[in-house]
């Protein structure tokens, strides 16, 4: 079999994208060939039956748009399937190509957003697939849930890690700095932790970026709420790291907390379960994987008294630590592993090819 993927970087540097090597190297031991066109492109260390094309080294949007149909013109007429990953602009433009040449496309969306571009995407995809239900919120046949694909070798417990008993609790969040991942709710329930409570032996990690000059002033937001709550010992904004060292955040950690509303399952929920931590959120998404911890792993959205009540639940009860990470890691392995994931994308790239 013969795919032409189109994805928006190769880069493992990138933070949010970083995971895309991994996904198209192992996808490449699955079939013949694996044609890339992505609009951003960093030298990696890629298999030899990977080609990739970025749209970037033309200058402008016509040298552009002149390329992208001098390639799709030469390479759709050797491949069997179009794979169009994460937005659905992607599929928009590959359509028209595919109808000539006649062949069909697999579109992958994993975000509660529903709009124009995506209604068009599933009228023009042969499936539409996604991590979760709650991923692609469009009722169709078409619609295929596969898991999110996390590379459970990369992202695993680390064994006999020689480091001295530590002082703190460390309390983990990754994500990017965007009002969407609700950080004022895990400061203030810092502040009634350290404040309140008393419970002093806790360090509260933030890693993510700022990438939308709009989410500045919300940032600045943030630091005046660790300010104002005298938190500042306590609350460490760690700032853009790269997907490749990303797992020493989790390794380094003991309680991961994602703040983000129900919908799409977050990936960074399901890298720090594959690394055997327990973890609290708020979005419904993870209610089933968590199952029976529930109770304990999952708090209100934007209730930071009751996500310090949970919070403070398995700080003193650090024998569940172990137990509970076991679990998680079990759900991953089942659900969202890349193996699990690529098995089943592969199987329906020849569904709708043959």
């Amino acid at each position: 079999m013969r795919v032409l993927m189109m994805t928006p970087r190769i880069d493992e540097e990138d933070s949010l994208l970083g995971f895309i090597i991994t996904w198209v190297n192992k996808l490449a031991e699955k079939i013949e060939k694996l044609y890339i066109i992505c609009t951003g492109y960093s030298q990696a260390d890629l298999r030899k039956n990977i080609e990739v094309y970025n749209l970037n080294e033309k200058s402008n949007k016509f040298t552009k748009a002149n390329y992208f149909v001098k390639l799709m013109f030469s390479i759709l007429p050797k491949v069997d399937v179009v794979f169009c990953h994460m937005y659905p602009e992607f599929t928009l433009m590959a359509a028209p190509f595919a109808k000539i040449f006649r062949k069909p496309i697999v579109t992958w969306y994993a975000h509660r957003h529903v709009n124009w571009k995506l209604l068009i995407a599933h009228s023009l995809a042969s499936r539409m697939i996604t991590a979760t239900k709650e991923g692609l919120r469009i009722r169709s046949s078409k619609v295929i849930v596969t898991g999110h694909g996390i590379d459970i070798e990369r992202f695993k417990p680390v064994i006999n890690l020689d480091v001295k008993e530590k002082d703190r609790i460390v309390i983990l969040s990754v994500g990017r700095i965007s009002p969407i991942k609700d950080y004022e709710t895990l400061i203030k329930a810092a502040g009634l932790l350290v404040n309140g409570e008393g419970i002093r032996n806790l360090e509260f990690i933030i890693v993510g970026g700022v990438p939308m000059r709009t989410h500045v002033k919300y940032y600045e937001k943030l630091r005046e709420i660790v300010s104002e709550l005298a938190l500042e010992d306590y609350v460490k904004f760690i700032g853009f790291v790269p997907f490749k060292n990303i797992t020493d955040y989790y390794h380094q950690s003991d309680i991961f907390v994602n703040l983000c509303p129900t919908g799409s399952a977050d990936k960074a929920v399901l890298e720090a379960m594959a690394c055997g931590k327990p973890v609290i959120v708020c979005n419904e998404t993870y209610g089933s994987l968590l199952r029976p911890y529930d109770n304990i792993c999952v708090f209100k959205y934007r209730d930071f008294k009751d996500l310090a009540i949970k919070l403070k639940e398995l700080i003193i009860n650090k024998s569940l630590w172990a137990e509970i990470g076991k679990h998680n890691r079990e759900q991953v392995i089942k659900y969202h592993s890349l193996t699990h994931f690529l098995d089943l994308l592969v199987r329906v790239f020849k569904e709708v090819s043959a």
